[in-house]
């Protein structure tokens, strides 16, 4: 703080003396035996006002220090910042504001924050954002166009609070904003690219669940043409190695070993043959239950593969929608080969259980197990998991090396199924 003039102190003592003689109090008498009490407690007085006026000076410092500190930051913050009455009137702004508003040095100056850097349709909503503001008294935030002074707009995020101190509390806004089209930009970008992933994801699942029911379709007519093709070629050689067996016993006994050899060669082809049909489009399918049509496959595969396995069935409904009902059966014949091929399993269980309009397949077995980190399994869990995806299922695994495996298959039922 500056030292005083002597001009000042001679305004100052010129103050007092008027003072002084305003004063409607007499000054009191003083004998000669109270001067020298006086004398000292005017100078106590006197120590006192030059102590307290060190306070002031240093207090005045540091007010001087605070508002220098403030007025730099304010000054480079690097975003807009401005004061403005609840009518729209600036009474401040900080540079940044300006320049990104477009406001010149010498530009005149621009009296209402509403009428200029809005729009009517914007400035009614800054207008009714502000109002709620100093309703509420609690800071809130907005994104809206503005526009600078040569016209070009962007848009701008706000975020006003009402002052809790000084002048204008109650009635003026502190409102800080910044230039946020380049991230609206990205932002709307991000979106359209979501919405194309998300049109893209649906469209597979679509066309997925077209290659499945094609898929379906050609195992269906396989299987017909193999059954009654091949199937019934096969048990027409059988029948006439049969009478052959006959005509021969007779006439030439040493050839019958032969056709019998030849007969069981021609049931084994056929037994093949059967099951391979079956393993495309089993028949029951379309006629049985899926819990019937489950345990007549596990007690063949149990048969052709030597393999123990128990079934268990928990409150299963007696109809299903196809779709599921195949989707089900295709995930058990996989987990059922899969075992076969790389788990080297002594028991295999399989549970199905219908609860709370869900389906639900698990599969387990004491074999080998996997890990299931290593990207070295194969497609067949992948085609799994893409199965059951336009049925809005899911499929889980559990597997540890050397403790076996467990496959799980969750599909919602419709209500009105």
């Amino acid at each position: 703080m500056a030292k005083f003039q002597p001009s000042d102190l001679a305004r100052i003592r010129e103050q007092a003396e008027q003072l002084n003689r305003r004063s409607p109090h007499a000054l009191p008498k003083v004998t000669p035996k109270n001067v020298e009490t006086l004398v000292h407690e005017l100078r106590v007085h006197q120590i006192e006002l030059e102590l307290q006026c060190q306070e002031l000076q240093r207090a005045h410092v540091e007010t001087e220090e605070s508002r220098d500190r403030y007025r730099e930051l304010y000054e480079s913050i690097p975003m807009g910042y401005a004061t403005i009455g609840s009518d729209g009137t600036i009474y401040d702004m900080n540079p940044s504001g300006e320049e990104l508003l477009g406001i010149r040095r010498n530009h005149k100056p621009i009296s209402n924050f509403f009428s200029f850097f809005f729009s009517t349709a914007d400035s009614d909503a800054f207008l009714l954002f502000l109002r709620n503001i100093l309703k509420e008294r609690v800071p809130d935030t907005l994104d809206v166009k503005m526009k600078k002074t040569d016209g070009s707009g962007f848009i701008a995020a706000l975020q006003a609070a009402p002052p809790k101190t000084g002048a204008g509390k109650g009635e003026r806004l502190r409102v800080a904003f910044r230039d946020v089209t380049s991230r609206k930009k990205i932002e709307e970008s991000l979106r359209q690219q979501q919405t194309e992933l998300e049109a893209n994801r649906i469209e597979l699942q679509e066309l997925m669940a077209k290659l499945f029911t094609a898929q379906e379709e050609e195992r269906r007519r396989i299987a017909c043409d193999l059954h009654d093709d091949h199937c019934q070629r096969i048990t027409a050689l059988i029948l006439e190695a049969s009478a052959m067996e006959k005509l021969i016993r007779t006439v030439m006994p040493s050839l019958v070993p032969r056709i019998s050899g030849f007969k069981i060669k021609l049931s084994e082809i056929l037994d093949d043959f059967r099951h391979m049909t079956h393993e495309l489009h089993p028949r029951h399918l379309d006629t049985v239950s899926l819990a019937c049509s489950m345990r007549t496959y596990i007690k063949e595969f149990s048969e052709y593969t030597g393999l123990a396995i128990e079934f268990q069935e928990h409150g299963m409904r007696t109809h299903l929608p196809m779709p599921i009902t195949i989707c089900l059966y295709r995930l058990l014949q996989e987990s059922l080969g899969n075992i076969r091929k790389h788990a080297n399993a002594n028991h295999v269980g399989v549970r199905l259980s219908d609860a709370n309009n869900q389906i639900e397949l698990q599969v387990s077995d004491d074999g080998s197990g996997f890990d299931f980190a290593d990207k070295k399994h194969g497609l067949g869990l992948t085609s799994m998991q893409e199965r059951v995806r336009p049925l809005r299922g899911q499929v889980t695994f559990e597997s540890t090396p050397g403790r076996g495996t467990v496959v799980a298959v969750r599909i919602p039922v419709p209500s009105e199924a």
